[in-house]
């Protein structure tokens, strides 16, 4: 089913509060549909609303389950601009949208190029402008949607909501780089846009650091490429912790490479080329998917190591025991 979102957006009020996503400790295969059947759990009518700059949305199909809100992503995208391209059909949904914006602060050298290069008859203000788009890209039981080539977590999936996709209103909002924040006393969801901000999000190819990629891929795909998503993204968890840890390294490269910490590095393993998943996986830590965020080793469940003797125990998924 193809069509154009038009029209603004109608008054849906619900109760149930906003619970700030959290990231599940189950270890599921991203890409099964049938976690597409969550449960919808009933909101009562007339508490709560969604609010965009300070105005109350209209028509916004939205849903609290398992204890956030999700919204359609049909539904989303019509709030915003209503002439974006959507496309959706046996629970798939692609996006197509784009925004020109006027071109405020250069110089009149960089004007005048921009116009020179502009076709024969164009008006100069029509050629100082900007075009920027965004390619959005979501599957109904997936853990994650894809916006700008940016791999977006959403830790109990995606869902169908009347029959359409639906993701929590954190991970789109993030697609069009809008603030969220959520009222307690009026139970509301506030939304905002970010001051200066570029219409939609950065595109992945500026946006993930090759070298950290490179590497992030690679030790994921080696320690854990046989494991479920979520072990996956625990594992990358685990050394992007230390990087930022002050009692570790602070690049990737000499995280992994340290003396003793990852049998990979030492073996030469870390150098295989990686699976696709494993590289979805680095970009989703990368886009701050976190499983766990005190994590600073981990071993194989059940084996007697300096970790499991000396370390805080904090979880196990798929095959690996996690400590703090």
């Amino acid at each position: 089913m193809k069509f154009r979102v038009i029209g603004l957006v109608l008054a849906v009020l619900l109760a149930g509060s906003l619970i700030l996503p959290g990231f599940a400790a189950t270890a599921e295969d991203p890409s099964a549909a049938e976690n597409a059947n969550t449960e919808i759990v009933e909101a009562e009518a007339g508490q709560s609303g969604i609010y965009l700059d300070g105005e109350l949305v209209e028509t916004l199909e939205h849903q609290a389950i398992n204890n956030v809100y999700y919204v359609t992503v049909e539904s989303f995208v019509a709030m915003l601009d209503s002439e974006a391209m959507v496309e959706e059909e046996d629970g798939s949904v692609t996006v197509n949208a784009s925004t020109v914006t006027e071109v405020v602060d250069v110089t009149d050298a960089e004007a005048e190029e921009t116009f020179a290069a502009a076709p024969e008859g164009e008006e100069a203000a029509e050629a100082n402008v900007v075009e920027e788009t965004l390619t959005l890209s979501a599957d109904a039981g997936a853990y994650f949607l894809v916006a700008n080539d940016r791999y977006l977590y959403a830790e109990n999936g995606l869902v169908l909501l009347n029959e359409k996709v639906a993701a929590p209103i954190r991970v789109l909002a993030k697609a069009f780089n809008l603030n969220v924040d959520y009222d307690g006393e009026t139970r509301s969801v506030l939304l905002t846009r970010q001051e200066d901000a570029d219409a939609y999000l950065e595109n992945g190819s500026t946006f993930y650091d090759g070298d950290t990629l490179y590497w992030l891929s690679r030790i994921i795909y080696s320690e854990s490429g046989n494991q479920p998503l979520l072990g996956m993204l625990a594992v990358g968890n685990v050394v992007m912790n230390r990087v930022e840890n002050p009692r570790f390294p602070n690049t990737i490269y000499e995280v992994l490479f340290q003396r003793n910490q990852f049998s990979p590095a030492a073996s030469g393993s870390i150098y295989r080329t990686p699976s696709a998943v494993c590289e979805i996986a680095a970009k989703l830590v990368m886009d701050g998917a976190t499983v766990l965020d005190t994590a600073l080793f981990f071993n194989m469940a059940g084996m007697r190591t300096y970790a499991s003797r000396n370390r805080t125990y904090v979880a196990t998924i798929g095959d690996h025991a996690f400590y703090a």
